[in-house]
C-alpha cells in the first residue's frame, strides 16, 4: 500500500500530524507513506523517520500538471488530512484509486470516493489526537486511546535530529516571542521580565523568531536584559529545530515551535487563554517534559490575539517556575539507567 497523507498547511499542524504517522507505521510497517506538505514546512516532515517520502506541493503548478505530478507517484490511497480543493480535484483527475476526506467539505463530495465524519469544532480532543482519529476512521483500524498517544507521542513523532551530548548542560533557553496569529500573544514586556529572571539565575535566553519578527521586536528590544541574544532570522527551519533540541528549554504560545519542542521531548511551557478552540486542551504541549499554563476559569470575553487579558494574567515568575520544573523532568529522563 502506498498512502499519501496530504497536510499542506502550517508548521504546527504538520508537527501534530507526525504522531498519527508514527502510530500508523507501528501497525502497518510495510506501508509506504508519502507526506504532501508546503515547502516551508517540509523540514518538519523530513525530520520524521517514519515518513518514506516527503513531497512538496508545487503550489503554482497548473491543474493538469498537478494531476500528472500526483499520477506519477503511483499511490493507492490519498487522505486529505488538511482539506485542499485544488489537491482534492487533482487527486481525482490523477486516478488515485481511494481518495478520502471529511464530509464537511462540499468539494470532497465530488472528488473523494471515501468520506468520513469528523468534526473538529468544539472538540475536547487535542489536535494531534484528532489527526490520529481521522486516520484510524479512514483506514478502519482500531484507534489507540488519548492516554496511549500521550505516552508514546515523542516516539511516534519520529523526529530524528543529530544527537548532542552537551544537550543536558546547555544554558540556552529559547523564548519564541511571537505566534504570527497562530496563538494568543503573551505580552512582550512579560517575555522581557522572564528573560531578566533567567539571566539573574545564570541562564542565557535566546530570542527566537523570523526576520520579520525581528522588525516587530525592534521597538521593544530595549526592554530585554543585555544577557539575551536575538537569533531572529538567523536560522532556517531545520537549524531552528536543531537549536531547540540543543537548548535547555523553550517558552512560547500555541505556535509551531512549541509543538516542535514538545515532539522532540524537550522541556517546554506553552501559554494559552482559557477559550475553547484555542486553549491548552486543543493545542497544548503533550509530551512528558512539556507543560501548559492558562487561567483556570473559562473566559468569554472577545479579545484580539495581541491584547488578551487572560494571557496578561500569566506572570513571568509563574512561567519561569513551570519551565524550571519541566527542565528537571527532562534532566531526569536523560539520566543513565
Amino acid at each position: 500500500m502506498h498512502l499519501i497523507i496530504s497536510r499542506t498547511d502550517a508548521i504546527g499542524d504538520v508537527c501534530l500530524t507526525l504522531p498519527a504517522v508514527g502510530w500508523l507505521k507501528s501497525v502497518r510497517p510495510d506501508w509506504q507513506i508519502t507526506m504532501l506538505v508546503k515547502a516551508y514546512a517540509a523540514p518538519i516532515a523530513q525530520a520524521c523517520h517514519w515518513i518514506d517520502t516527503v513531497a512538496v506541493w508545487p503550489e503554482h503548478m497548473a491543474a493538469h500538471e498537478l494531476s500528472d505530478w500526483l499520477r506519477q507517484m503511483k499511490a493507492d490511497h490519498i487522505i486529505h488530512v488538511f482539506p485542499n480543493r485544488q489537491i482534492a480535484k487533482a487527486a481525482k483527475q490523477a486516478g488515485i484509486p481511494i481518495r478520502s476526506g471529511v464530509w464537511g467539505r462540499l468539494y470532497h463530495w465530488f472528488n473523494c470516493n471515501h468520506k468520513v465524519w469528523l468534526s473538529r469544532a468544539g472538540s475536547q480532543h487535542h489536535e494531534a489526537y484528532l489527526n490520529l482519529l481521522l486516520l484510524a476512521k479512514v483506514l478502519n483500524i482500531p484507534c489507540p486511546s488519548d492516554q496511549q498517544m500521550r505516552q508514546l507521542v515523542v516516539h511516534w513523532s519520529g523526529m530524528r535530529l543529530p544527537d548532542n551530548p552537551a544537550h543536558a548542560s546547555s544554558k540556552d533557553i529559547v523564548l519564541h516571542l511571537y505566534s504570527r496569529g497562530n496563538g494568543r500573544e503573551w505580552p512582550i514586556e512579560h517575555f522581557a521580565e522572564l528573560a531578566r529572571l533567567m539571566v539573574n539565575d545564570g541562564w542565557h535566553p535566546l530570542l527566537g523568531g523570523t526576520a520579520q519578527d525581528a522588525e516587530a521586536l525592534a521597538q521593544s528590544q530595549h526592554l530585554f536584559p543585555t544577557g539575551c541574544t536575538s537569533v531572529m532570522g538567523a536560522d532556517s527551519l531545520e537549524l531552528y529545530m536543531q537549536r531547540i533540541a540543543r537548548s535547555a528549554g523553550l517558552v512560547a504560545s500555541g505556535t509551531g515551535p512549541l509543538h516542535m519542542a514538545s515532539l522532540l521531548g524537550q522541556a517546554c511551557v506553552g501559554l494559552f487563554p482559557p477559550k475553547q478552540g484555542v486553549n491548552q486542551v486543543r493545542w497544548g504541549s503533550i509530551s512528558p517534559a512539556g507543560a501548559n499554563l492558562q487561567l483556570p476559569q473559562t473566559c468569554e470575553k472577545t479579545c484580539s490575539n495581541h491584547d488578551c487579558d487572560c494571557m496578561h494574567a500569566l506572570s513571568p515568575a509563574q512561567v519561569w517556575q513551570a519551565l524550571q520544573q519541566q527542565m528537571g523532568v527532562r534532566a531526569r529522563q536523560t539520566l543513565p539507567g
